[in-house]
């Protein structure tokens, strides 16, 4: 094979530098990726800030205007309108001009000289259809919306941002704030960007026309541009940052390709050199060696600006020989911390004893690499996932000495799997109380209908009026139980259903003292106490007509099943921390062995009570349900029940 090679030397080197030459152009490739995604995230970050300053301009001019409206009676008369105005101007350096807009015609202007063209004028008539279109969408939307930049009947093109005012919920006018676009482009930093490598353009998209208008001087054709683009909602605009010359790229790729082509033409000669005087080897070998401390210097940059976390870490001991700054950054050490540590310091304790095995094994080279996800514990004390690559790096005398740990950081992703989980979870749950719904919608008027038929049949089989009478009566009440039934189950439905609940902050006090005055008879006829052990400060945010039917049912419940032998004491109090409301009482209590699975459940009862139907408990379980909360129940028979109700 070496004297093929010593007899081609031609031959060889045509096929190092076309090597050489297709490295090269990858190299090019890759330095060309590599620039454009620099200059992209420049671009990004540039163009953001400057969406910040209009954000924040707009911001400011939002509580600008809100504190002008804030001064309108509820007569509809501004107070203080001058001084209020005055103060806004001199606080907020973004707004130019401040306007109060009753009915939609201009009728307060602050400052007045610059502005009083403009008093009397009715934008909801007079304007131009655009400015009319925009001032009736903040009407309808109830939300400020910032207009323009339109040319002003006073002069000049500002933006106009208008916040709709509604009085005895009756549109009363608008508050509006008066930015001019010079003073726009001042705050927001847009007009620096004629003296950097960049310039901006800032731009909406009429509504009447649907057609998009530009507001900066320059080219409007962007096709050719490099750009970036972001969106202001406020204002339904646009902002675009443009690379003013993207020169600078090509001229490093067309002198990185020279240069690539010229290492392989170099490396073709060279080898044809080398191949046709071997004496020469030892100057090959010298250069080689510059070579590897060249590539080792390389592999270092790579190592300290990889996007992942890197260690080098001493099998034995499990202490960090050298860590790269990503590694770091997703742990929140600096690197002088963690190379005075070692990974199981880091790792979350459940996963210790798994991570300590497998580097037993590596450690004497059962394995040569394994990968799996674990958790470190960063400095702040989080759970951080990574995905773990392990391999080995170099052995002495059959073991492991060293070996890399490579870590992505899938915090992130895990949580969108854990909430995912959730989510089905959820699905599941529904399905299955759909199918149980669906169990007894069918079950219960199968009952009905096969009563009916069969009094139907004994009906006209009857020979006597009697008889007739009785099945009627019969039939009446079958008729009765069914229409019950049938209310019990549009209940349910109207619970699963009702998605829309109106929620209010309610005083949990007053509504349980207000549910007892309900059961005052029942109080004085069983001599029953109830105590009401919930501060009267007490608030939650519930639905006032679930929290009534979920009161009812438990108080009722816990005086209808009382114990024959003693005095029904009925116990309610809230736990504020967890967010448990208790209702405990001394009544028969329920057998939890036997009926834990269907104590909820519709038409489940537990006594031969003549009043027990099984659906007060099987509704207050699915309004609770359908708030977000849940219930746990305590209980012992013959000594009493607990219910524990936790609110969302």
């Amino acid at each position: 094979m070496s004297s093929w090679f010593f007899k081609r030397p031609k031959t060889i080197a045509v096929i190092v530098f076309f090597i050489m030459l297709i490295i090269s152009g990858v190299i090019v490739y890759l330095r060309y990726e590599v620039s454009k995604e620099n200059e992209h995230r420049e671009m990004a970050n540039t163009i953001n800030i400057v969406k910040q300053n209009f954000e924040e301009v707009l911001k400011n001019s939002y509580i600008s205007a809100l504190t002008l409206a804030m001064t309108i009676n509820d007569d509809g008369i501004p107070k203080d309108f001058e001084k209020v105005s005055s103060k806004l101007i001199d606080n907020n350096k973004s707004i130019d001009a401040v306007q109060l807009v009753p009915d939609g015609v201009i009728r307060y202007v602050y400052p007045y000289e610059e502005n009083k063209l403009v008093i009397g004028f009715n934008i909801l008539k007079d304007a131009s259809p655009r400015a009319k279109f925009e001032a009736q969408k903040s009407i309808s939307s109830q939300i400020m919306f910032f207009a323009g930049p339109l040319k002003l009947r006073q002069g000049g093109v500002s933006v106009i941002g208008r916040l709709p005012v509604f009085k005895n919920n009756k549109f009363w006018g608008f508050s509006a704030v008066i930015i001019k676009l010079e003073t726009l482009l001042n705050q927001t930093g847009l007009n620096v960007g004629d003296v950097s490598k960049y310039t901006f353009q800032f731009s909406s998209q009429n509504p009447l026309t649907k057609k998009e208008e530009f507001y900066l001087p320059g080219k409007k054709d962007l096709e050719s541009k490099y750009f970036h683009v972001v969106s202001i909602p406020d204002g339904e605009w646009k902002l675009y940052i443009i690379l003013k010359d993207d020169s600078d790229i090509h001229t490093q790729l067309y002198t990185i390709s020279f240069f690539g082509f010229l290492l392989s033409l170099t490396s073709g000669l060279l080898i044809y050199s080398i191949l046709k005087k071997p004496a020469k080897m030892q100057t090959l070998l010298d250069k080689q060696t510059r070579r590897i401390l060249e590539r080792e210097k390389e592999f270092r940059t790579i190592f300290n600006l990889a996007p992942i976390g890197i260690a080098k870490i001493d099998t034995a001991t499990g202490n960090f020989i050298t860590v790269n700054a990503e590694f770091c950054k997703i742990l929140g050490y600096t690197k002088t911390e963690l190379l005075l540590s070692n990974f199981q310091a880091i790792t979350h304790p459940d996963d210790l004893l798994f991570s300590v095995e497998n580097k037993e094994l590596l450690r004497k080279g059962t394995i040569n690499n394994y990968n799996f996800e674990k958790r470190y514990i960063n400095k702040l004390g989080n759970i951080v996932w990574i995905n773990l690559y392990i391999s080995i790096l170099s052995k002495k005398e059959g073991l492991v000495k060293n070996h890399i740990a490579i870590i992505q950081n899938i915090t992130n992703k895990k949580k969108a799997q854990e909430d995912l989980d959730a989510s089905f979870e959820l699905v599941s749950d529904q399905n299955k109380r759909l199918l149980n719904f669906s169990y007894i919608v069918s079950h219960n008027l199968r009952s009905h209908t096969s009563n009916i038929e069969l009094i139907s049949e004994l009906l006209e089989s009857s020979k006597s009026k009697e008889e007739q009478d009785e099945m009627i009566q019969l039939l009446k009440r079958v008729s009765k139980s069914l229409d019950e039934t049938m209310r019990n189950l549009n209940e349910v439905v109207n619970i699963r259903s009702n998605i829309n609940l109106k929620i209010e902050s309610l005083n949990l006090y007053h509504h349980i003292e207000n549910s007892i005055e309900l059961f005052e008879k029942e109080i004085k006829n069983t001599g029953a106490i109830l105590n009401n052990n919930v501060a009267d400060e007490i608030y939650i945010d519930y639905n006032i007509a679930y929290l009534e039917s979920i009161l009812y049912n438990f108080i009722s419940n816990a005086i209808r099943y009382r114990h024959p032998d003693r005095k029904p004491v009925i116990t309610l109090c809230f736990d504020g921390q967890k967010k448990i409301l208790s209702i405990s009482d001394n009544g028969i209590g329920i057998d939890m062995i036997r009926n834990k699975e269907d104590l909820f459940g519709m038409y489940k009862t537990f006594n031969n009570n003549p009043d027990a139907k099984g659906i007060g408990l099987f509704l207050s379980k699915n309004q609770i349900d359908a708030l977000g909360g849940s219930i746990e129940t305590e209980s012992e028979v013959g000594k009493g029940t607990t219910f524990k109700i936790y609110f969302k």
